[in-house]
């Protein structure tokens, strides 16, 4: 990492002037804490409808565009310092103010001009009574955000074609011997089948070089006949721990607990690492001979590219331990100093595109949509590929620096197109057998060249539901009810 750059400014410090604001309403009646104007902007707009209503892509376009007119109203930030009405609400401690705009569904994750969301501008300020509202409706908003998104993104998945894949995930470096066996190795294992998703790691994610390894699978679940398994449900399958769990944003709307949000309003620094790719540039490498460089990753002929302009952005600030105890008014107006870093790095990853894959980049971005909600490691591609890509590309290889002596390797090594049944799946040869040391244990399939082949989208028996809805207790219940009748068997 390079030595911390000219730090910016850890807050705005400038007087709230309602004249700077007099072109946006919202903004106006936040900076002269006129409730009663913002209530009423409030009322005038579009009502969204439940989000477990929304069953169709027309009516998930629909919602779409009425959230894009709510968004309009609470989320500008046409200002000079690029702040959102909740900005503004905080910078005055404006507890009414901040619950009218995140009950109506403003956008908590918006950036002002100095790079810091409402959330973490409540949590640098010490606004102990607005960051529960914040994180309390966070969570909901994001929620129905999604799932207004998912008929969308389920008919995106059910229009490909189905198959299997194997994506690589090794480290290089030029200059550590043996990185292999410093930085281990994975392969992702991704099935896909009508509307459902499946993919098997033992990578979770790095930040750096430490690695976060966990043997488990994720299943994105459409269009699999199973009353307790919800359509929608993102499932996190844990193999050592024989344990099913809902992904946290599948609570079905469920509000955080107490302790829930006064975790999230309790951390001990406040951070935001960045990939700014707003003004990447693919640039053609060239061979000895000064030509466009081609190489074949796997059986696809590809063009070598650099990615210039790619820039990774982190930011901290630590909070004093004595921050939440505050006694001063003074103190309440300006936050104690925190220690603060801030680094800059320019990086330069590389890409392999060919014309010859099966998959389109655009039908990539919606399956690294769902999984990177889970998996860092497929969530650090998805923010290098934001980029626009040559016309019938697709990246069949990156190569990413994660330190400046180590770049983390991407490819993908495989492609086999599967048959669409309807009563019957195959399970392509080259899935894990049980006798694969990287197999999920009683989860893994039988290979077709031996055995009995198992639809990868099949919940396994004895493992325990770990849910947080009303349902849990019986869900777990009738779990261990089937093995152990199975078992006895």
């Amino acid at each position: 990492m390079s030595k911390p750059s000219t730090k910016p400014p850890t807050f705005v410090t400038a007087a709230v002037e309602p004249r700077d604001y007099a072109n946006s309403p919202a903004h106006y009646a936040v900076a002269t804490r006129d409730h009663a104007a913002l209530t009423n902007i409030v009322s005038t707009l579009p009502k969204l409808s439940d989000a477990n209503s929304i069953d169709t892509e027309a009516e998930s376009i629909a919602e779409e565009r009425l959230a894009e007119k709510i968004s309009a109203a609470l989320d500008g930030r046409d200002n000079p310092l690029k702040e959102t009405p909740l900005h503004i609400a905080i910078r005055l401690n404006d507890v009414a103010s901040a619950r009218i705009l995140a009950a109506a569904g403003a956008n908590i994750y918006l950036q002002n001009a100095v790079g810091w969301h409402a959330l973490q501008e409540a949590l640098l300020r010490r606004c102990k009574e607005i960051a529960p509202i914040l994180v309390h409706y966070g969570h909901l908003n994001t929620w129905s955000k999604w799932r207004r998104r998912l008929p969308r993104l389920v008919g995106a998945l059910r229009r490909m074609r189905d198959f299997y894949m194997e994506i690589s995930f090794h480290f290089e470096s030029s200059i550590i011997p043996f990185i292999d066996r410093v930085a281990p190795s994975d392969t992702y294992k991704i099935w896909k089948r009508a509307g459902n998703l499946r993919a098997d790691t033992t990578l979770a994610g790095f930040d750096g070089m430490n690695f976060k390894r966990r043997n488990q699978s994720f299943l994105f679940i459409n269009d699999v006949d199973r009353p307790d398994v919800p359509q929608g449900s993102l499932l996190v399958v844990k193999h050592d721990k024989k344990e099913v769990h809902v992904a946290e944003y599948q609570r079905i709307g469920t509000p955080l607990t107490e302790d829930e949000i006064a975790k999230d309003c309790n951390p001990s620094s406040v951070s935001r690492p960045s990939v700014d790719v707003s003004k990447a540039e693919l640039v053609n490498c060239k061979n000895w001979r000064r030509q466009d460089r081609t190489e074949h990753v796997g059986k696809w002929k590809s063009r070598v590219y650099e990615m210039h302009n790619v820039v990774v952005k982190f930011r901290e600030c630590k909070l004093p331990a004595e921050a939440a105890e505050l006694s001063s008014e003074a103190e309440k107006k300006q936050p104690k100093k925190v220690e603060e870093a801030a680094f800059k790095k320019n990086l330069r990853p590389m890409l392999w595109l060919t014309e010859q894959f099966p998959l389109e980049t655009e039908e990539l971005h919606r399956l690294l949509d769902i999984l990177s909600k889970k998996l860092t490691a497929v969530k650090r591609m998805r923010e290098v590929l934001k980029t626009t890509f040559p016309p019938r590309t697709f990246p069949v290889k990156i190569s990413i620096p994660v330190v400046p002596t180590v770049r983390v390797v991407i490819t993908f090594t495989k492609f086999i197109e599967l048959q669409s049944m309807e009563d019957d799946f195959h399970t392509p040869p080259s899935s894990p057998g049980p006798e694969d040391e990287s197999s999920s244990g009683d989860y893994a399939f039988a290979s077709s060249s031996g055995g009995e082949e198992i639809d990868p989208f099949e919940i396994p028996r004895g493992y325990t539901w770990i849910r947080n809805d009303s349902t849990s207790k019986k869900t777990r219940k009738i779990e261990t009810t089937t093995s152990k009748k199975t078992t006895s068997e």
